[in-house]
């Protein structure tokens, strides 16, 4: 809770420092990667060829993603859900991965604050809610109980390296303690103009967790394992999944756009030996239609 008290009183200081109009260009087309690939391709942004970017962005519409129950599932289902991002300056909220704008530091849901010092060196620090696990989301999952939602500080950091490639980090880290330890990532990725009207994106990350999030999501008690008849597993520290991703982005004409791709993750050490990770490969696919104001 203290560490929560501090970064909400930073972030709302942020905002009344940064909360201006971005500058021109402060938002390039290159996505940096430093995320897991499950994200979908970022849309609400400008044409790559523009040099011109608004104050403001806002954006709305629909998500259609296909990917497994939990992390180590090997059963798959169907969601579609709708979206909405803003953004004034630089600071910025999204409500799902896939409606920031493409040049930003992590394309993950929730509040950001933009910090970066320039276009090729990008920081920023966000906000965003964890829905956590359910129980009833899969049958492998009955009796361990729910894990609950929280709110994670995320700090994220970019290097554009050139020609369209780009490396990054992230870190997140769980504000109120309810079990989701921390969490990070590294990775890289190049954007590319396909035609006039699409552009495609590809990339891959390495992520790491710590004790709490490897016993939270792949660990087991004994008093669980009495209940379920799994053994008692308690994974350390140490690497969490390998990912990819390959993604595009289609201007429709007028406001519309749309965005499409498929993206695949292989969980590592602990969190592969863990007797809830049924598939430790995993695939997934996403599509979804934007209209930016």
């Amino acid at each position: 809770m203290p560490l929560f008290r501090t970064f909400t009183a930073s972030l709302l200081a942020s905002t009344l420092c940064l909360g201006l109009p971005a500058r021109a260009g402060a938002l390039d087309p290159v996505r940096p990667p430093g995320a897991p690939a499950t994200a979908s391709s970022s849309v609400a942004d400008e044409p790559a060829s523009a040099t011109v970017k608004r104050h403001w962005d806002a954006a709305i519409g629909g998500v259609l993603v296909y990917a497994p129950d939990y992390a180590g599932s090997d059963s798959q289902r169907l969601r579609l859900g709708p979206g909405f991002y803003l953004r004034y300056g630089r600071v910025s909220f999204a409500t799902r991965s896939g409606f920031r704008s493409a040049g930003d530091p992590g394309e993950r849901a929730g509040l950001r604050i933009d910090l970066s010092p320039s276009d090729r060196l990008r920081f920023a620090l966000g906000l965003r809610y964890d829905a956590g696990r359910q129980e009833s989301s899969s049958g492998a999952l009955k009796g361990l109980g729910d894990v609950p939602s929280t709110v994670r500080v995320r700090a994220m950091s970019s290097y554009r390296i050139g020609d369209g490639w780009s490396a990054g980090s992230a870190v997140l880290l769980d504000a109120l303690g309810r079990g989701g330890g921390w969490q990070a990532d590294i990775g890289a990725g190049r954007e590319m103009r396909f035609s006039t009207d699409t552009t495609w994106s590809f990339g891959a990350a390495l992520a790491f967790a710590g004790d709490r999030h490897m016993q939270t999501y792949f660990g087991i008690t004994q008093e669980q394992a009495d209940r379920t008849g799994y053994p008692a597993y308690e994974p350390r520290w140490g690497l969490r999944d390998l990912s990819a991703h390959v993604n595009a982005r289609t201007e429709l004409g007028g406001h519309w756009h749309a965005f499409y791709g498929a993206n695949a993750s292989r969980l590592l050490g602990p969190a592969a030996g863990s007797p809830l990770t049924k598939q430790p490969t995993a695939w997934g696919l996403n599509a979804g239609l934007v209209y930016r104001f």
